[in-house]
C-alpha cells in the first residue's frame, strides 16, 4: 500500500486517540467513582435487536423529575450510559410499537453494570411509516434521515400484492423514479449509482427490480431500514448523493415460523426459527411471473415481458453475551425482453446480484462496541438491443458488465463520556471489473466467454466522527473520511458536519454539509430509453466524481404530535461526471475512455412534507420542486442541459384507513413531470455509393434532452382483510393498480411506416409497461 497513506493513517489514528484521551482526562476524576450502565435491547419472542430504542435513566419511579440521562440503541440494539454517579435509579426502555420496560438500578461506584431489556410488541393505533422517535427537549434525528418500519409497509397498495420498501420510499419527497422501467432511486438530483445501498454492510449495485415496484429485499426479511437523503455522516461514503442502509432479521429464537403468499403475478415464502439453543436462521424467496400472465392474457400485445426472482438468507450464532457471528446473503435475477409481436425494436436485458457477508459483533466493554465484517458482492448486467426497422443504417447494441467486490470493514463505537459518541472505522475494498461493449452481437462475446477487459482497483478508507451533545437543545456530528485510491495514487479528505437545534418544544432546526467522492461511475446511453447500464472505475485517465452538499430545514410536531410538518432545502454541486460523447461508436475494439466526456452538475430544490400520524385515517402529502442540471463542454454545444431524471414537480398523496381492526383501505396517487429525453428535429437522405436505389436516412439532433415524456401520474387502491383459518393468521389483499389506466410511457422513439406511395414516413411511437391491472394475493402465517 502507498507509503503516504500508511503514514497519514497512522497520524490520523494517533490524533484520534489523543483527542479521546483528552476527553477521558477531563472527566477522569469523576469517572473513577462513577458507573457505566450498558446493555442490549431485543424483542422478547424473536430476539431481534430493537433499533432506535430510547433508554432513559430517571431518579424516581413516577418520572416527576426530568430524565437524568438517556441514550438510543444502535443498529445492533446496543446502548451505553457512561459516568453515572452512585445512587438508585429507574431505567426505562421505550420504543414505538413496544411496551415500555422499567428496571430498578443501583449504581454503587463499580465500573460497569450490564442491563439487558427484552421488550414485547403491543398493538398501536399509529401505523406510521416514517418513524422519528426523539421529542421535546431531546434531540431529533439528523437532517434528511428517515427510519422506515418494515412492519408498517404492508398497508400500501402494490402491483404484486406485496408492499415493498422501494415503492414506499418513492412516495417520500426528494425520491423519484424516472420511468416505470427504470431501476434504482433518484434522490435529490442524483442518478441511481449515486445512492449507496447496503445490505448487512455489503454494497448492492442494483437493489431494485424493474420499475422499482419491488426491491431485491423481501419486506418480511428486513429488521431495519435507514435512508439518508443527503449530507450523510462519516461512516458512509463512496457515493455522491444518498445512503440506503438495510439490516436483515436474525431469525426468531423461540420456534419455527413462516409466511407464504400466493398472488396473480408473484409468490413468496418466508421462514425463520432456531437451529440450536444459540443459533437461528432466516430465509425468504420470491418469484414474479408477469411474463407468463402476459402471454396468456395479452397474446397480441407488444408490451414488454418481464420476470424476476430473489432470495435472502441469514444464519446467526450467539457465542456468549459479548460476541455474535452472522452469515447473510442475497441472490436475485431479472429479465426484461420484447414480445414476439414487437416489430420495430428487439431487446433482451438481464441483471443479477449476489452478496455474501460474515459479521463478528463484539462488546469489548460497556463503553466500547465494534463490528468486523468480510464480504463479497457480484453484479452482472447484459443488454442486447436490436434495430428491426429495416433501415440500411440500422444499428444494434450489446453490452455486458461484471463487477465484483471483496471488502474488509472494521467499525467501532466508543462512549467515553455522556456528551460524546465517537465512531472510528476502516475499510479496504478490492474491485474487479469486466466490460464488453459492442455495436453488434455474437455468441462469442456473451458473458463469461473469455473476451473483454478485466480491471482491478483498490480503495482504502479511514474515518472518524464525534456525535457531541453540546447542550440539551443542541447537538452536532463532526467527522471526516479519508480516502486512498490506488490507481490514481490519490488521497482525499471529506469533511462532514451536521447540527440539530431545538428552537422550542417540538420544533427543530437542522443543517448539514458534506463532501463525498465516488470512484465508480454508472454510464448510460442518452439516446436509448431502455436500460444500458455500464459500471466503470476511475483510473489513470478518469478522475473520481466529487460532490459538496448543503442542507437546511425546519421540522415541527403539531397538535400533540399527531401531525409532522417539515420543510427542507438542499444544494449539491458535482464535479467530474461522465457521459458518452456524441460521437461514441460502441465498437468492441474501442477504449471506453475514448468514448467518454467529463462535465459537472448541480441539483437544488425544496421538499415539503405533512404527515398525519395517528387515528384510523392517516397518511401524508409530499411535494418537491427541484432542478438538476449538467454542463459538458463537448455536449449540447457547451450549453447547460437537464438529465433524464430531472423532474420539476413531484407530488405524492398517501392515505390509509383502518376499519374494525380487520379491514384496511389504502390509496396512493403520484404525479411527476415527464422525463427529459432527446428526439431528432429533422432527417436527411442520401443514396448509397454505387447508384443503388436504396436510401440511408440520418437524423439531425439539436438540443440535448429538449423534449419530455408526458407527465407521469397514477392511482393505486387496495383493500385487505385479516382473519384466522385453521389456526393460521390469514391476510387477503385485493388491489387495483393504475386505476384509470394511465399509459405512462417509459420510452418514445421514431418508427418508419410505408405510405401508399412507397415512401417511409417517420412516426413517433411510445412504449408503456403496466396497464390497469387487478391483483389478488393471499398470505398466511404458519
Amino acid at each position: 500500500m502507498n507509503k503516504k497513506f500508511v503514514i497519514f493513517n497512522l497520524i490520523f489514528n494517533r490524533t484520534l486517540v489523543g483527542l479521546t484521551l483528552m476527553l477521558i482526562y477531563f472527566n477522569l476524576s469523576i469517572a473513577q467513582q462513577n458507573t457505566t450502565i450498558a446493555g442490549v435491547v431485543t424483542e422478547v419472542i424473536s430476539g431481534q435487536a430493537v433499533i432506535g430504542t430510547n433508554v432513559i435513566l430517571y431518579e424516581d419511579s413516577v418520572f416527576t423529575k426530568p430524565p437524568f440521562r438517556g441514550a438510543a440503541t444502535n443498529r445492533f440494539g446496543f446502548y451505553s450510559l457512561p459516568n453515572v454517579p452512585a445512587g438508585e435509579y429507574f431505567l426505562v426502555a421505550r420504543s414505538i410499537g413496544y411496551k415500555s420496560s422499567i428496571k430498578k438500578v443501583k449504581a454503587a461506584g463499580e465500573n460497569s453494570i450490564r442491563i439487558n431489556f427484552e421488550i414485547a410488541e403491543e398493538e398501536v393505533v399509529l401505523p406510521e411509516v416514517v418513524v422519528r422517535e426523539k421529542r421535546g427537549s431531546e434531540i431529533a434525528p439528523p437532517i434528511s434521515s428517515i427510519d422506515v418500519s418494515p412492519e408498517l409497509l404492508k398497508t400500501l397498495p402494490s402491483l404484486t400484492g406485496e408492499v415493498d420498501l422501494f415503492r414506499t420510499l418513492q412516495l417520500l419527497p426528494g425520491i423519484k423514479v424516472a420511468t416505470e422501467i427504470s431501476t434504482g432511486l433518484y434522490v435529490r438530483g442524483g442518478s441511481p449509482d449515486q445512492t449507496l445501498t447496503l445490505l448487512d454492510g455489503v454494497i448492492v449495485y442494483n437493489p431494485a427490480h424493474m420499475g422499482n415496484f419491488a426491491s431485491t429485499f423481501n419486506t418480511e426479511a428486513i429488521n431495519d431500514i435507514r435512508l439518508i437523503k443527503g449530507a450523510f455522516p462519516a461512516q458512509y461514503g463512496g457515493r455522491l448523493s444518498s445512503v440506503l442502509d438495510v439490516k436483515l432479521r436474525e431469525g426468531t429464537k423461540e420456534q419455527f415460523t413462516g409466511k407464504m403468499g400466493v398472488g396473480l403475478i408473484n409468490s413468496n415464502l418466508f421462514v425463520e426459527g432456531p437451529l440450536t439453543d444459540n443459533s437461528t436462521f432466516m430465509f425468504s424467496g420470491r418469484r414474479m411471473y408477469y411474463d407468463v400472465l402476459q402471454g396468456a392474457l395479452y397474446k397480441g400485445s407488444i408490451l414488454p415481458r418481464y420476470n424476476f426472482f430473489d432470495v435472502n438468507g441469514k444464519i446467526s450464532f450467539k457465542i456468549n453475551e459479548s460476541h455474535w457471528l452472522s452469515v447473510s446473503g442475497l441472490m436475485g435475477e431479472d429479465r426484461l425482453y420484447n414480445s414476439l409481436n414487437a416489430k420495430d425494436i428487439g431487446y433482451d436485458i438481464n441483471w443479477g446480484n449476489t452478496t455474501m457477508s460474515l459479521n463478528w459483533t463484539q462488546i469489548s466493554n460497556p463503553t466500547l462496541f465494534s463490528n468486523t465484517s468480510l464480504s463479497y458482492t457480484n453484479y452482472d448486467f447484459d443488454v442486447l438491443l436490436e434495430d428491426k426497422s429495416g433501415r440500411a443504417s440500422a444499428a444494434d447494441f450489446f453490452a455486458s458488465t461484471k463487477l465484483q467486490d471483496f471488502l474488509f470493514k472494521r467499525e467501532t463505537e466508543f462512549f467515553p463520556i455522556e456528551e460524546h459518541t465517537i465512531r472510528i472505522g476502516t475499510e479496504i475494498t478490492l474491485h474487479r471489473f469486466r466490460l464488453v461493449s459492442s455495436d453488434f452481437f455474437l455468441s462469442e462475446i456473451e458473458r463469461g466467454s473469455g473476451s473483454g477487459n478485466d480491471q482491478l482497483s483498490l480503495e482504502a478508507v479511514a474515518y472518524a466522527s464525534d456525535e457531541w451533545k453540546i447542550i440539551p437543545e443542541l447537538s452536532t456530528n463532526i467527522g471526516a473520511r479519508l480516502y486512498y485510491f490506488k490507481e490514481r495514487k490519490k488521497l482525499s479528505i471529506e469533511p462532514r458536519i451536521s447540527l440539530t437545534l431545538a428552537l422550542m418544544e417540538n420544533v427543530f432546526f437542522k443543517g448539514a454539509y458534506a463532501r463525498a467522492h465516488q470512484f465508480l461511475h454508472l454510464i448510460v446511453r442518452n439516446d436509448v430509453s431502455l436500460p444500458t447500464d455500464i459500471w466503470y472505475p476511475s483510473n489513470e485517465r478518469i478522475e473520481p466524481a466529487r460532490s459538496d452538499q448543503f442542507v437546511g430545514g425546519i421540522e415541527s410536531y403539531l397538535f400533540n404530535e399527531v401531525y409532522l410538518f417539515s420543510i427542507e432545502g438542499y444544494y449539491k454541486n458535482m464535479q467530474n461526471l461522465l457521459e458518452y460523447s456524441s460521437a461514441a461508436t460502441f465498437s468492441i475494439d474501442t477504449e471506453v475512455e475514448d468514448q467518454l466526456v467529463v462535465g459537472k452538475g448541480e441539483a437544488y430544490g425544496i421538499e415539503i412534507f405533512l404527515q398525519k400520524r395517528a387515528g384510523d385515517l392517516n397518511g401524508w402529502i409530499g411535494y418537491t420542486i427541484s432542478w438538476t442540471r449538467r454542463l459538458f463542454d463537448e455536449l449540447n454545444r457547451g450549453q447547460i442541459f437537464y438529465p433524464r431524471y430531472d423532474r420539476r414537480h413531484d407530488v405524492s398523496i398517501v392515505l390509509s384507513y383502518s376499519l374494525f381492526n380487520h379491514w384496511n383501505i389504502s390509496a396512493t396517487w403520484t404525479y411527476g413531470t415527464g422525463q427529459a429525453y432527446t428526439l431528432p428535429t429533422g432527417q436527411y437522405y442520401f443514396n448509397e455509393i454505387g447508384g443503388t436505389s436504396n436510401q440511408n436516412i440520418r437524423f439531425n439532433y439539436l438540443e440535448r434532452n429538449a423534449f419530455r415524456l408526458p407527465a407521469y401520474h397514477k392511482l393505486d387502491l387496495s383493500i385487505s382483510y385479516k382473519f384466522r383459518w385453521l389456526s393460521s393468521s390469514m391476510n387477503a389483499t385485493f388491489g387495483l393498480f393504475n386505476v384509470y389506466n394511465r399509459k405512462n410511457p417509459f420510452a418514445q422513439y421514431i418508427s418508419f411506416e410505408t405510405n401508399e406511395a412507397g415512401e417511409k414516413i417517420p412516426k413517433l411511437k411510445q412504449l408503456t409497461l403496466f396497464p390497469f391491472m387487478p391483483t389478488l394475493s393471499i398470505n398466511f402465517t404458519f
